[in-house]
């Protein structure tokens, strides 16, 4: 798998995860979800099991992405901020 053909798997990735945060944050909160592109591989209640059921399905570290259910968040601060 080329570097480009993995980072268009993680944008897909991210893109069905943030397609599905509402229902998930719903059902699921707190909980961990695994992508591999814009396929659901499953749930976890912690991080390291959804890595090792990965693992065991043949996936590579970097064929996959594991996200928190959490909002997120849609603002960004860059720098110091100056209240006068």
């Amino acid at each position: 798998m080329t570097a480009d053909q993995r980072a268009d798997l993680n944008q897909q990735a991210l893109r069905a995860f943030q397609r599905d945060l509402p229902r998930l944050w719903a059902e699921r909160p707190g909980q961990w979800v695994a992508y591999r592109g814009g396929q659901r591989l499953g749930f976890g209640l912690h991080k390291h099991e959804l890595y090792q059921e990965c693992f065991q399905q043949g996936l590579q570290r970097e064929e996959f992405v594991i996200f928190c259910i959490e909002p997120q968040e849609t603002e960004i601060t860059l720098g110091p901020v100056v209240l006068d």
